[in-house]
Formats: C-alpha cells, structure tokens, sequence
C-alpha cells in the first residue's frame, strides 16, 4: 500500500495536463493550430493548475500579470518542432504573439506574452555530462575533454550542484534561479568569466529548432554561420533546445562569499575592484568578484561578492576587506552550487535596468559614485518607495582573444582593455507599479549622465551586454555593422519567412536595426 501512495504522490508531483475539454476549437487561432496538430496534451490553459503555476515561475511581476491565451509545454525536441510547425503555418493576422520561456529570468516581456501564445520550454531541465571520466583537479583550472550537455530551462545552481560531482565547471550563470537560455543565447557572465571568457564563447554545439520545425545541429563543422550568430544572437534565429558546452576541473570547493561595508569605506571598495578589474592578465585570473552600490529606501551601502575559484581563503586580492569594518560578512568555503544558492533570486518585483561598458578607472567608479548619490537623493526626497543598485563587475580584454571572430558581439574592435561591465538597476515591489514611469526616466537619465563622461575618456567601448540591456538600448547595433550584417544574412538563410523576427516579437531583433 505504501508503494501505491508513493507512486501516485510520484504522479501528482508531474503536472502533466490532461484535458477535461472535449472541443475542437478554442476561439483562438495559435491555439487552434496547436490542437489540430495533435498537441493537446500538452497545451494549458488559463482555468488549469499548471498555466498558475507557469505564469508563477516568471521573474518579474510585470510578466507574472500576462495572460496568453494557452500555454505550450513540449517535453521533447520533436514535439518542439511539431509545435514550430503547428504555429508558423497560422495566419498572423490580428494582435496576437508568440513567446519562448525557458527560465523566465527576464525584467520585461522578452519571453512573456498578453495575447497569444507561450511556449514554455520548463521541462527541458536536465543536465548530462558526456565522455565523462571524473576530472582532478590539481590546484589550477585546465580544460577537460567532457562535454555538459544543458537543457535550456535549467537552472544554474542545478547545473553547477550536478558538474561538481565529477569535479567540473561551465561558464554558467552565478544565480542559482536563472535558467540556462537566456544567458547562453546573450553572451554570458559568470564566475570563471575572467579565466575562460564569456559563456557563450564555451557552447561547442547547439541543438535548434529552426522556423520550418527542422531540426539541426550548429557547430564548428556543421552550419558555422549558425553557430557563430546564436552567440549573442538571442532570439532571432530559432529555439534551441540543447546547449554543449566545453568543461574545465573546478575544486569541491571555492572560497566565496558576500561581504557588506558601510558607504564610509566606499573609496577603499574602489580602490580595491579597480586594482583588480584593471590588472586582470591574458593568462586570467582566479578570482572573481562584482561590486554594489546599494540604496535600500535611502540606506547606502557596498556589497562585494567575491570568489576564489581555486579555493584560496588567503587571496591577496581580496587581503584588502580585512582591514575594512563590515557590516555583514559570508565567506566561507563552499561548493560553487552552494554559492550559487545564496544568490537564487526569485523575483516578484517589478524591474529597471541599463547597461554600459566602463574603463577599469578609479574617476569613472568616483563618477559613477557621485551620480548614486544625486539619484538616491533625488528618489528619496519624491517619496518613491524604490531600491537602486549600481552594479560593476570585470570585463577583461581576454574576452576579445578567447575566441576571436567567433562570435558577433564584436568585442574584438570594441573592448580596447580591461573594463568594467556596469548595470543599473531599480527595484519596485509590485504593489508599487505605478511608479516605473518615473524612475525609468530619473534611472535612464543618470546613465546617459554616466555614458557621457565615460565616452570623453580614452578606451570608451560602446558594447551593450544583452541580459543587462534596457528595452530601448540598441544590443545589437553595438556589435558593430559587419556583425549586425551578418546577423542579418544567417536569420535570413535559416528563417526566410521572418518567424522569429515578427510572430516572436521578444528581445532585440536584428529586422530592426
């Protein structure tokens, strides 16, 4: 009898959506589509438990408000492609649209959708690791021959939990929440970012769905021009359903942690993360830290997340913060999935965000410091329940040489030397909605403030990272004409209808540009 119990317990945890309806028409065309295609078992709808819960999982509260229409939930590549063919071959005509989900960590509508239709890629979770004899590690990060093959709605405290039993690493997200998409399909930052360079530059093959629902491979032998776009490409090319990602020996465990200083010792922070984030050689570095300018409803002050991937508790570059009073301190060692898990945030808010490039130089964080100041006044004295962060993390040249020409963000002419990849970001509880208008534009202002100075000074880049990108910074103009035309030619080769770039609205698309 127990096992009865735990079996069905076992089934009831698997919201598989079994249909009560008995219709053949829903009233809506996608959804329609998708059910003359065979599909319904996996199609939800607004009345089932399972659309809550996918609609729930969104980052952004903002997005958790969007109500498509029916929700597509494909448990396999094929069934992806069935839903690509079903879709593609419906008329677009009306006001409906079509959005991909795969982690949902997102602070706009780029994979969420009001009217229409959402593919939510939730069950391609998994990670497995190929040609995989356990790795050793023997105090310094090498390259291994095993391959982690990702599934896109993986979360990276999963992945990295999952690596660390065969003692491996990929360049994956720091946040345990976020999903593996997003972040592979837009560059990419991670903790070994200033060792083995930006995560897109470590996807050796991708498994994509193209607009016809055929289903191919992308790497440095078959289809090329494929593979180098989806690098910084987003969603203009297809929906890939598996990242391969190359692997390098991680220790069990890191050094890492968060540590909080008072806005006193704000000038020594910076001193310390430009000394750092400036003299980060063409060999790497073990060490990787972000700092925060944080204003909590008119409470400043530094947060510093810093990890020594090689396990080192006696870093010289962070033997600094010993002689700074903090007001909260985590370090300790850990596993990176441990890390990871510190950092898992859920969302539920509603967000603001831009990004620049920065030079590595102490007059830009001075700069930068001084234009915090004026803002969070400015938020507190209009009485705006908001939070401001001001976030400053590596970007070294060495990204430029991992895989020169290899991808299309054009970092090659566009990072002259180390920098400094700079977000800032504004957080409302979503009971406070109604104020976005206003600190976007306070919050848009302060960064052109910032953008400005930084451009009369010598080795301005004007790269724009994706995942950090307001909705009206142009990502993929930054990459430069040559790879803006390129962009151009490869979504044109592999989806000649313009699928992806009218029906799937999201995210930055290149047809604009």
């Amino acid at each position: 009898m127990l096992g009865l119990y735990l079996g069905l317990a076992a089934v009831l945890a698997f919201p598989l959506h079994v249909s009560a309806r008995n219709t053949t028409s829903t009233g809506f065309k996608g959804c329609d589509a998708l059910l003359d295609a065979g599909l319904e078992e996996i199609l939800v709808f607004p009345e089932d438990v399972a659309y809550t819960e996918s609609t729930s999982l969104y980052y952004a509260a903002s997005n958790r408000k969007l109500q498509p229409y029916c929700i597509v939930q494909p448990r396999s590549t094929q069934q992806v492609s069935s839903v690509v063919k079903a879709l593609s071959g419906v008329s677009a005509a009306g006001n409906w649209d079509i959005a991909i989900r795969s982690g949902g960590h997102s602070d706009y509508d780029n994979n969420a959708v009001d009217r229409g239709v959402t593919i939510d890629l939730t069950f391609f979770n998994s990670t497995n690791v190929i040609e995989n004899g356990r790795a050793h590690w023997n105090g310094t990060s090498t390259l291994t021959k095993s391959i982690a093959q990702i599934r896109p709605a993986a979360r990276w405290g999963d992945v990295l939990t999952y690596l660390e039993k065969f003692n491996l690493g990929v360049t994956g997200g720091r946040s345990g929440h976020v999903g593996a998409g997003g972040l592979l399909l837009s560059g990419g930052a991670s903790f070994h970012i200033q060792k083995w360079g930006i995560s897109c530059d470590n996807v050796i093959n991708y498994e994509v769905v193209l607009a016809d629902g055929s289903i191919v491979n992308a790497n440095a032998t078959t289809n090329k021009d494929l593979w180098k776009a989806l690098k910084g490409g987003g969603s203009n090319l297809g929906i890939v359903t598996r990242f391969d990602l190359r692997t390098f020996t991680v220790p069990s465990e890191i050094y890492g942690g968060m540590m909080f200083t008072s806005w006193a010792d704000s000038d020594k922070v910076i001193d310390q993360f430009v000394d750092y984030s400036s003299g980060i050689k063409s060999t790497g570095h073990p060490d990787h830290e972000f700092i925060i300018y944080r204003d909590d409803l008119g409470s400043r002050s530094v947060m510093v997340l810093a990890v020594s991937t090689d396990g080192n508790t006696n870093s010289a570059n962070l033997a600094p913060f010993k002689n700074m009073t903090l007001i909260r301190d985590t370090m300790a060692t850990q596993s990176l999935g441990e890390m990871t898990a510190t950092i898992a945030d859920t969302g539920g808010s509603d967000y603001f965000a831009f990004s620049l490039i920065l030079q590595s130089r102490k007059e830009i964080m001075e700069k930068a410091k001084e234009i915090f100041e004026a803002l969070t006044e400015d938020i507190a004295d209009s009485k705006i329940p908001a939070s401001l962060n001001f976030i400053f993390q590596p970007f070294p040249k060495l990204l430029a040489s991992v895989n020169p020409g290899g991808n299309i963000l054009g970092l090659t002419d566009n990072l002259p030397a180390n920098s400094i990849l700079f977000e800032s970001r504004f957080t409302l509880a979503a009971d406070d909605s109604s104020y976005k208008g206003v600190v976007s534009s306070k919050l848009g202002r302060a960064v052109q403030e910032l953008k400005e100075y930084s451009a009369s000074l010598d080795g301005h880049s004007s790269y724009i990272y994706m995942n950090y990108a307001g909705p009206e910074q142009d990502v993929i103009g930054s990459y430069g004409k040559e790879n803006v035309q390129f962009l151009k030619n490869t979504a044109a080769k592999y989806d000649p209808s313009g699928f992806f770039q009218y029906r799937v609205p999201g995210g930055w698309k290149v047809s604009r540009v």
